[in-house]
This record gives structure tokens, sequence and C-alpha cells, in this order.
């Protein structure tokens, strides 16, 4: 009897499994979750604030005092142009507000500089000594930015607006029986385009790693320039019309 039982058990066990493996295929697997979003990480620095600071650098032109004598002077005695190509150094301060949208940073700023820049020259002519000078005591910008976040700390930007400065010039001709002397100054009016390359090198401090800013004010036109001597008056026209670069600068962030 107990041998007869045995194959009985074991078809039941093997029909119970056969089951479970078919109930098992019916059941559909889950999908895996979805991945979570890319999240883009939050700039490590923001340009919003205000700002004030100060530059350094060199400035130059091209232009020259620019004379036209009247018919009492001989032809050659008095120079057409005299002092030109001023340069010299660029010290100043500046300060402003950006406000940054994602990579894009909108702002204004204004600055305010002292100048070195200044020519002066002598020419001998015809029994006559020639010597002018020109110099542009200070200058002043007031102008819109608008630049790309390169990297977090890293702007690359363009500037324009108004920009004014004073500017002198003098001339003397001197020789044994006549002569003229004049001088001017005048504070000029122009515009100011630039662009540059600003670099945060550790937190509430901008490097401006390189700055092109150029300047153009307008003509001022000379009053005739006093004869020693006699009524002989040559004209006279100051122009100055200014390429100012900065090449290094500091910004503090204040807020």
């Amino acid at each position: 009897m107990k041998c007869g039982l045995a194959p009985v058990i074991s078809a039941g066990l093997l029909a119970c499994a056969a089951a479970d493996s078919a109930f098992a295929a019916d059941i559909a697997v889950p999908p895996p979750p979805p991945p979570p979003p890319v999240v883009a990480p939050a700039p490590s620095y923001n340009w919003s604030g205000f700002f004030v600071g100060g530059h350094l650098g060199y400035g130059w032109d091209s232009e020259a005092i620019t004379l036209t004598p009247d018919g009492n002077y001989l032809s050659g005695t008095i120079v057409p142009t005299i002092a030109a190509d001023p340069r010299g150094l660029v010290v100043g301060v500046q300060y402003g507000t950006n406000w940054q949208f994602d990579r894009l940073v909108l702002g204004t700023e204004s600055d305010f500089s002292f100048t070195e820049i200044r020519r002066s020259q002598t020419i001998l002519t015809g029994g006559l000594t020639n010597t002018g000078e020109q110099k542009l005591p200070w200058f002043g910008t007031t102008r819109v930015r608008a630049g790309y976040a390169v990297q977090d700390n890293l702007l690359l930007y363009a500037t324009g607006g108004l920009a004014n400065g004073s500017a002198e010039a003098s001339f003397s001709a001197i020789g044994n029986t006549s002569g003229a002397v004049g001088s001017r100054s005048k504070t000029l009016w122009g515009w100011a385009l630039g662009g540059g390359l600003e670099l945060v090198a550790r937190a509430c401090h901008h490097d401006e790693i390189a700055a092109l800013r150029g300047i153009a004010l307008g003509d001022a036109e000379a009053d005739p320039f006093r004869c020693a001597g006699d009524e002989r008056r040559p004209a006279g026209e100051i122009q100055f019309h200014g390429r100012i670069f900065s090449n290094a600068g500091f910004r503090a962030i204040l807020a």
C-alpha cells in the first residue's frame, strides 16, 4: 500500500508547480521609474548688485592742434598743425549697477578719470618759433552695458553712452618782428563706445582683465590768437578726438 501512494503524491506536486509557473507568467513586470529631471545647476556667482571701484590704464589720440593763419603771415611761417599724438596715463573711479537674467547681464556704469594725456612740440619756421601744447586733464562717461557670463565668474561685455572732458590747447609763434600767442580751454561732449572682459577672482572683488573704451569729443574752435605788437591775428582751431584705453582695473561689489 505504501508503494502505491508515492507516484500519486509526486504527480500532485508536479501539477501544482506547473500551475504556479503559468500564473507567474501572466503577471506583467512594471517598467522602471523615469529618471529624475535634469536641473541646471544654479550659478555659483551672481553679477546683480551695485559696484564701485577704480581703474588704471593708458590713453592716446592721433589728433593735432590745427592752425589757419590769415594772409598777414607769409606762407610757411605758421605751421598748419602741431603737437599731434597726445598720450599718457589714466586713473579714476567707476560705479554702476548690474542685473543678471540667467547668463545675460545688463547694467549701467559711470566713471570719472584724471589723465596725463598731453603733447607739446616746438617747430622753427621762417624766423618764428612755433610752440604748441594740448592736453586732456579729465574726462567722464555715463554708459549702458550688456554682457554674457561665459562662465559663472567670467563676463564678456559691450558698453556705450555719453562722454565729456576738458580739452586745453595753447600756441605761440614768436619771432624778432612779430608773433602770435593764444590758448583755449573748453569742456567738450561726445560719445563713448567699448567693451571688455571681467573676472571675479574672489567674492566681492572683480578684476578687469582687459577693457578698451573709445571716446570721441567734439571740436572746440579757438578765438583768434592775439598777436604781439600788431593786429595780425592767425585764427586757431583746437581739435581733440580721444581713444582711451584702460588695460587694468578692479571693482568691489557692495550689494
